[in-house]
């Protein structure tokens, strides 16, 4: 895992460009392709990396390989977990997610960061997130006011 897939080092890459000076990273729904995060690790080495996710097994794995995982439901999240974050971003969440995500960041004043699928980004709206286009890679910011 130390040479992820070219797609997450460009998301690591573009994370750690746009919040060098971050505390606290949250990657919600992490799933089995902890790719970006790991990259995180090594690209912002004095910043608290988190993941989340429902599936109780993935988050005793990335315990077991030393990465920081709580098993939470962004649809009932433990907004303790989000706090003091800089940014909480998700890789492909379903379309469904992306509300849930926006909801989260504005309650406790957090930037969010999506890099949806191209089908899901016709399904969600967008208004008011700021499109970024780098290194052929699309994603989705949408700034806390709170910052």
């Amino acid at each position: 895992m130390t040479n992820p897939p070219t797609y997450f080092s460009k998301i690591a890459h573009l994370i750690s460009k746009l919040y060098p000076r971050a505390r606290k990273i949250i990657e919600v729904g992490v799933g089995r392709s902890p790719y970006t995060l790991l990259q995180l690790r090594s690209l912002l080495p004095n910043v608290e990396i988190v993941a989340t996710d429902i599936d109780q097994e993935v988050v005793r794995e990335l315990n077991g390989m030393g990465v920081k995982s709580l098993v939470d439901d962004i649809f009932e999240p433990d907004e303790e977990v989000y706090e003091g974050a800089d940014l909480i971003y998700s890789i492909r969440p379903p379309f469904e997610l992306i509300p849930r995500l926006a909801e989260l960041g504005s309650r406790i004043g957090t930037d969010i960061l999506i890099i949806p699928l191209s089908e899901d980004v016709h399904l969600s709206n967008l208004s008011g997130w700021e499109r970024i286009v780098e290194n052929e890679l699309i994603a989705y910011l949408l700034r806390s006011s709170r910052r």
